[in-house]
């Protein structure tokens, strides 16, 4: 399977400021300068840009959650509607009005930033597409209207001309679609909140976006050891620093050390930070998660999302 990355932020959309924006030309102008005068003007543009650091390399990007797990046999299997979504329909939309698609999308909760870019899924306007959403949320259809009641939004949901079907799951109580079994299980957040392990043979992952981990409460990572197992890759919300994560109790996200020793209990390979906090920049939020995992020899590799990363679980 492939997983891609479109939407890592979290809470709400965060665009790019100008400010940060121009620090960012100001470092590579000033890198640039630097190599070429090292390099006496014998370096290519590709190579300079491979000398950057990552944070200058790429943006982490500002649009809320949406990962779409792509099968070898090319099926899509989405996960949230936040406004990276928008980016995925962008890419599916040609085939989506000329040969039709059969998707599915898996909803985690329905706060804002998980929903708001659904009204902007453009295969959604398809009479070609059938979408079946899969969520522990009985009321998950009538949630989408309520987004998009003409109060809200200039469309409403019946006349997005897409086929619709709203599944609802148990939690821990595997479903096979296609080449994939997917297991439903809670997640602690405000609301409630669910996670999904996604398992092709004997390859498996998880997806933890918005969930509060906190030292009294292992017990909940224990239980996903025993309820779900042979994980190789965890990917957790990990918006906080450990400083912050103190000062808001209840408010449903974890820490970068705490989303770190929580991948080291269940003992995957690789653990792969996301939903980033708004008010971070890239900077900050590079600096939060090298002070908070600086000084520890830990046992999984650590990977940081942004928009656009591929993942493939071979």
């Amino acid at each position: 399977m492939e997983i891609n990355f479109y939407g890592v932020r979290g809470s709400c959309p965060t665009p790019i400021t100008a400010r940060e924006y121009k620090a960012k030309v100001m470092h590579i102008l000033e890198h640039a300068s630097q190599t070429w005068k090292g390099k006496k003007n014998k370096i290519s543009l590709e190579e300079l840009y491979d000398s950057l650091a990552p944070t200058l390399q790429r943006n982490i990007g500002g649009n809320t959650t949406c990962l779409d797990f792509t099968s070898t046999k090319g099926n899509h299997f989405i996960f949230d509607m936040g406004t990276g979504i928008r980016e995925l329909g962008n890419s599916l939309a040609a085939k989506a009005f000329s040969d039709g698609l059969d998707l599915n999308i898996f909803m985690t909760h329905t706060h804002w930033d998980h929903i708001q870019g659904w009204p902007f899924f453009k295969p959604a306007y398809s009479p070609k597409v059938n979408i079946n959403f899969y969520s522990c949320i009985k009321n998950l259809q009538e949630r989408l209207e309520r987004q998009q009641w003409d109060e809200n939004f200039p469309i409403t949901l019946s006349a997005m001309a897409s086929q619709k079907n709203f599944h609802c799951l148990e939690e821990y109580e595997p479903i096979q679609i296609k080449e994939y079994t997917l297991t439903p299980f809670p997640l602690m957040h405000p609301g409630s909140c669910t996670g999904y392990q996604i398992s092709n043979g004997d390859k498996s992952v998880l997806f933890c976006t918005d969930v509060e981990l906190r030292e009294n409460q292992l017990e909940t990572i224990q239980k996903w050891n025993k309820n779900l197992t042979n994980c190789e890759i965890l990917i957790i919300d990990a918006q906080y620093s450990s400083e912050e994560s103190e000062k808001k109790i209840g408010w449903g996200h974890t820490s970068v050390s705490m989303a770190v020793r929580a991948a080291e209990i269940l003992g995957v390979k690789k653990v792969v930070l996301t939903h980033f906090e708004p008010d971070h920049t890239d900077e900050v939020a590079m600096q939060i998660i090298e002070d908070e995992i600086k000084g520890n020899a830990h046992k999984v590799e650590i990977i940081i999302a942004y928009e656009g990363l591929k993942l493939s679980v071979n």
